[in-house]
């Protein structure tokens, strides 16, 4: 089968190829028949004065009356596209037409020729030679095209100098058959070139073909995979987003000291597959394209500073030394994507760094800034640096510890690098240690204050006696909801759906402080249209938070054009608490 396949191929490229001689040379075919017909013309002129003068007006005469039919046919011809049912009888015409104008000239050379007239001579070879080197540029596409003028309109010439012995003769013979040979080599050279070019051009249009084939197979596959990724991350997040609330309650309670132990550890492992989640959560985002990159100004201490106040504790907890080296440059990038990037690999120099230090430094360059992160950890071997940003590869996991996380932080850290329109290097030496650098822009503007709000500590305002309202499908969700709201002194309302919420609202006399609907609800209703009734019956702007467990690249741009503040789940207690406290006492507050 694969043979017959190949072969009708074969046969459809070779169709295709002579469409495309019938194309190209109908496209001068009438061009030369007007041409050979004025050199027919100049030479009767010329000749007027020959003793056979009325056998050469006859033979003007056939030749333009065949010149104007020739036309005529290859004018209607044009009417009609080349097809692969009517390419052969074309390619026919195309070699019977120059056979039909060169018998007519070899006719005419046998007319106009005079012995002993030198001039004559001449001129007729100059005409044939200029005919013949005008068919070699127009027909060497078709060589039978190209031989049946040549042939004729040459052999005549030659056999009119045999014919007519002069002191011309050998002169004339010789130049004759000097310029066929050339002319017939240079005619098989340039139609090899020519054919074998339209074979290539077919050649790279079907692997062009190919290769967008598989570009759309691999985005196909990588859609599937994001939706995948989403389908799957958004059933776990459920449970998982349940769980964290129960433990958040459960920490409330009166244990045990034996049972601390376990329920902390309990929380680690929730910990650890939430950020598993938010791993999968910022790929989602990236292939949704819903990163955009806030290009702001200010300076790079700033978030310097963050970085070491979040991680100092574990650096300490490893014996390991995080250093900071001052710097007080203004650079102009997006500072929550530039701290997310440094997370990211600080984080991964923390997991891979058993003795020493790790630094943070930044060093001028030429065109900018470069901010690096330095560790004297194991290293990365030559051979995987290449792979080291891929997603999902975890070079020193072989057993696949997860709690190690999922291979995503550095795929992610070189993503939103690129938003910033730059890319992290690396550099590293197996067993020594490795240097990650990402390149900034410097500025010379003031900097001015970030623009993303803090959270409000909870030292600062509580959130007891205010009424919350909870709006999720899943009743597991609303009861760990509301235990722990309850455990804060909150008055609580959960709903399975936005007209339960109003019905519920109705008995009461409070306008709810905060709403916190899920995003995704039973009958394609959302937490958008809950959020939007519930205000709109309270004609009033309260404060509200879409919860969303769907990561999916549609419903992420759905999102983000709402405009409200989303959080995703699974959420921590104390983050649903901070989330409140912003919500009601700085409504202002841009939660990410």
């Amino acid at each position: 089968m694969n043979h017959i396949g190949n072969a009708m191929h074969d046969q459809l490229t070779d169709v295709k190829v002579r469409m495309d001689l019938v194309e190209a040379m109908e496209s001068v075919s009438i061009g030369g028949i007007i041409g050979t017909t004025n050199v027919a013309v100049l030479s009767a002129w010329l000749t007027r004065f020959n003793a056979d003068f009325n056998w050469i007006i006859g033979w003007l005469l056939v030749k333009v009356l065949v010149s104007i039919y020739m036309v005529w046919v290859e004018i209607c011809d044009r009417r009609t596209p080349v097809n692969t049912e009517n390419v052969k009888s074309r390619l026919l015409k195309l070699a019977l037409f120059p056979a039909v104008n060169g018998v007519l000239w070899g006719w005419g050379i046998f007319l106009m020729w005079e012995g002993g007239n030198t001039e004559i001579q001449l001129i007729l070879m100059l005409f044939t030679v200029a005919m013949a080197a005008a068919a070699l540029l127009e027909l060497k596409q078709h060589l039978p095209a190209f031989f049946s003028f040549f042939i004729p309109s040459l052999l005549s010439f030659v056999t009119a100098s045999l014919w007519y012995k002069d002191s011309n003769t050998v002169f004339v013979f010789l130049s004759g058959a000097t310029f066929v040979v050339w002319s017939v080599r240079h005619a098989l050279i340039e139609n090899k070139r020519i054919i074998r070019n339209l074979y290539k051009k077919y050649e790279v249009i079907e692997l062009t073909i190919k290769l967008q084939e598989q570009i759309k197979i691999t985005e196909s596959a990588n859609h599937a995979k994001s939706r995948f990724i989403a389908a799957a991350s958004h059933d776990l997040r459920q449970p998982m987003h349940a769980l964290s609330l129960y433990l958040g309650a459960l920490s409330n309670f009166d244990l045990p000291a034996s049972a601390r132990p376990v329920l902390d550890k309990v929380r680690e492992c929730a910990k650890t597959m939430d950020d598993m989640f938010a791993a999968l959560l910022d790929i989602s985002r990236l292939d949704a394209s819903s990163f955009v990159a806030n290009f702001t100004t200010f300076s790079i201490t700033a978030v310097l500073d963050k970085i070491q106040t979040e991680f100092s504790q574990q650096a300490a907890a490893k014996n390991l030394e995080l250093r900071i080296a001052p710097c007080s440059a203004v650079v102009s990038c997006d500072a929550e994507l530039l701290e997310n990037i440094l997370r990211n690999l600080v984080s991964n120099a923390l997991r891979y760094t058993n003795q020493g230090k790790i630094l943070i430094g930044c060093r001028r360059r030429k065109m900018g800034l470069s901010i690096g992160v330095y560790d004297t950890g194991i290293g990365i071997a030559d051979d995987m640096q290449s792979a080291i940003f891929e997603e999902f590869v975890q070079v020193h996991n072989r057993e696949f510890d997860r709690s190690q996380g999922l291979g995503l932080g550095l795929s992610i850290a070189q993503r939103q690098a690129k938003l910033m329109l730059s890319s992290l290097r690396l550099t590293s030496q197996f067993g020594r240690g490795s240097v990650f650098e990402l390149p900034l822009k410097l500025s010379t503007e003031a900097p001015v204050l970030a623009t993303h709000a803090t959270r409000v500590s909870s030292s600062h305002y509580n959130i007891a006696g205010m009424l919350i309202v909870v709006v999720d499908d899943e009743s597991i969700i609303l009861d760990a909801a509301n235990l722990i709201l309850t455990q804060w002194g909150c008055e609580v309302i959960t709903a399975q759906s936005g007209s339960e919420a109003l019905s519920k609202l109705s008995t009461s006399h409070r306008v709810p402080h905060a709403l916190v609907c899920d995003h995704h609800l039973r009958a394609d209703e959302s937490g958008i249209q809950v959020i939007e009734a519930i205000r709109n019956e309270f004609s009033s702007d309260i404060p509200a938070v879409l919860v969303s467990g769907d990561t999916s690249p549609e419903q992420m741009q759905i999102i983000a054009s709402a405009g409200f503040p989303v959080m995703h789940k699974p959420i921590q207690s104390q983050e649903l608490y901070d989330l409140l406290q912003g919500l009601i006492f700085n409504s202002d507050l841009r939660v990410e």
